[in-house]
């Protein structure tokens, strides 16, 4: 019995042993199970979340679509925002800033795509050949820009490049070569401009060393048959003179120093290109000398549509020969400079024969006047006019070098820039603008850390001028004066009560010699500061001078154009003054800037 027992426990031991095992099994396998079905139901729940994500961000990208519509620049035409984006594609690098646009966006890249004249006309030596491909075949038989030279690519990729110009037969509307090399320049003369180019219309050849293109005669470049140009800039690059493709142009730039033995033209040469230029509308001339060998007259010649005239010439003769043989629109731009050369005897005549001449024709009313250490410059509306100063390099006086111009455009003077220098010995100048410049209303000063001479500026405007008993009252220095600039360096050397006085003693009731001295109250005046802020004591001196006078300005320069001394936030508070941007003031071969500039209207 007790072996039965002991079996059937034994037994049932192993039976319960198996069933747990198979339960263990179970229980394993339904975990295994459970940990399958959590793990799908994540996936389930991460791809739904996905499909959430990627709907919302589907209708953010149509959001930022829409809102992208609704800026100003994308209700522009297409046309006009092509012209837009176009503005940003320099000549060299053309291709890479092009890249950059069609990577902003669909509509521009849509847009650069469908405008193929405007974004794949331009072709440069420095672009890889796959992109050359990709140029030609979206211009397809469409006229190119031509860009070429040793500068951008180097001399022998710049050599291989027009002549694969020339092999692919590709046809160019205009052609930029600005190279230094001589064999580069065999190669583009061979490839691109002896033969006939029917398309070209616009022509730009820049040398570093002088070059002559062509040979004798009218019909020497293009194989005889001229392209009808419509532009052509030659930059110390010498062509014959007679040539046909210097005919019926719109925009004439030539700077030719006598580097070879063509040289530049003669002023009948030049004559004689304008006179077959009825409509040019651009003449820019630089480094020319017309010479003196020919005085005779030459029958006037009309340019009605010329609005940009900029002459910077060796002699003011030159400048002056060919001004006085063309007539031009009162309305034209005029730039001219006399660059650096040595002072003929009659320079100084020639000077006011010119001044005289541009007074009459366009009908100038008033100058702006700037002398600084190199430059004597006068402006008005549509005219800028830059001589060499000799004052420091003859030890001339102010008195001797105001003297220079006539009587005429004295008396049209009514705006004066001092620089730092002159407002240092401001006593020499401010006395000799006084007795010279009779109507000077405007005056903008460089405010000096120190003075040479005992009296500042401002001390200088607060003395008497005697008069004798035969003249009548007595007034104060510069008497017109009623708008005065003060450009400060350091904040901590304006000296703002000094001002204040100056104010009130020109406007104060004063005998002199027992006569009552004539009230020329300042109306208008502008503090201009290069640098730092204004302590709380100037700022209440500040304040009182606002009380006191009719327009007062404290402005801060920005740091990058020191030179713009007038703020557009309040540009309406000056009347007087016109304000001037630097690259329109700038003449070439000389650094020069007007600040200020006296309307030409009365």
């Amino acid at each position: 019995m007790n072996a039965e027992t002991n079996g059937v426990i034994c037994i049932k031991e192993t039976v319960s042993a198996l069933e747990g095992q198979i339960m263990e099994s179970l229980r394993s396998s339904r975990s295994v199970s459970e940990s399958q079905t959590a793990r799908d139901a994540l996936e389930d729940e991460i791809a739904a979340w996905q499909t959430a994500i990627a709907e919302a961000q589907s209708q953010i990208a149509a959001l930022k679509s829409r809102q992208n519509e609704l800026l100003p620049i994308h209700r522009l035409p297409a046309e006009i925002l092509s012209i837009i984006l176009s503005m940003a594609l320099p000549l060299k690098g053309f291709h890479k800033e092009r890249t950059k646009l069609l990577l902003v966006c669909r509509a521009w890249s849509s847009i650069i795509d469908e405008y193929p004249s405007t974004f794949w006309a331009t072709l440069s030596a420095e672009d890889p050949l796959t992109q050359r491909a990709r140029l030609l075949q979206k211009a397809g038989q469409m006229p190119i820009t031509i860009v070429t030279g040793s500068r951008y690519a180097g001399y022998s990729a710049a050599e291989d490049f027009v002549q694969y110009i020339k092999s692919n037969g590709i046809p160019f509307r205009e052609l930029v070569v600005r190279e230094w090399s001589d064999t580069v320049m065999e190669a583009v003369f061979a490839n691109c401009l002896a033969a006939p180019a029917p398309q070209l219309r616009s022509l730009h050849v820049e040398v570093r060393r002088g070059w002559v293109l062509g040979g004798e005669g009218p019909n020497s470049l293009f194989s005889g048959v001229a392209p009808s140009l419509k532009s052509i800039r030659l930059c110390r690059v010498s062509i014959p003179w007679n040539s046909a493709i210097l005919q019926n142009l719109l925009f004439l730039t030539l700077e030719c120093p006598n580097y070879r033995s063509a040289g530049a033209p003669s002023l009948e040469q030049m004559l004689g290109i304008l006179r077959s230029c009825p409509a040019l509308q651009s003449l820019i001339l630089r480094e020319m000398d017309f010479g003196r060998s020919n005085q005779v007259q030459l029958p006037p010649l009309s340019l009605d549509r010329l609005t940009t005239i900029d002459l910077s010439m060796s002699s003011l003769h030159s400048i002056f020969s060919l001004l006085r043989h063309i007539q031009f629109p009162k309305t034209a731009t005029v730039a001219l400079a006399k660059e650096s050369s040595p002072p003929q005897a009659d320079d100084d005549e020639i000077l006011n024969a010119t001044l005289y001449l541009l007074q009459q024709r366009l009908s100038i009313k008033s100058f702006h006047l700037a002398i600084d250490e190199s430059l004597v410059r006068l402006s008005t509306t549509g005219l800028k006019f830059s001589i060499l100063n000799r004052m420091w390099r003859e030890h001339s006086s102010y008195y001797k070098e105001l003297s220079r111009l006539g009587s005429p455009t004295r008396t049209a003077i009514t705006s004066l820039r001092m620089d730092f220098q002159a407002c240092e010995d401001s006593s020499a100048p401010l006395g000799t603008v006084h007795e010279i410049i009779a109507k000077l209303t405007d005056l903008s000063v460089d405010h000096p850390h120190l003075t040479k001479s005992e009296k500042t500026w401002n001390g200088v405007l607060e003395e008497v001028v005697q008069t004798s008993a035969d003249i009548g009252q007595p007034t104060w220095v510069c008497p017109n004066l009623r708008s005065l600039e003060i450009t400060v360096a350091d904040p901590n050397s304006l000296d703002l009560a000094a001002i204040l006085k100056l104010f009130r003693t020109r406007h104060s009731d004063i005998e002199s010699n027992g006569k009552q001295v004539i009230k020329s109250p300042i109306t208008a005046i502008r503090l201009a500061l290069k640098s730092g802020c204004l302590s709380s004591g100037q700022t209440d001196l500040l304040n009182e001078l606002r009380s006191e006078v009719a327009v007062v300005q404290c402005v801060t320069l920005p740091e990058t154009d020191e030179a713009h001394s007038r703020d557009d936030a309040e540009s309406d508070l000056l009347p007087p003054f016109s304000p001037v941007s630097e690259d329109s003031c700038s003449f070439p071969g000389v650094v020069s800037f007007v600040p200020w500039m006296r309307r030409g209207v009365d």
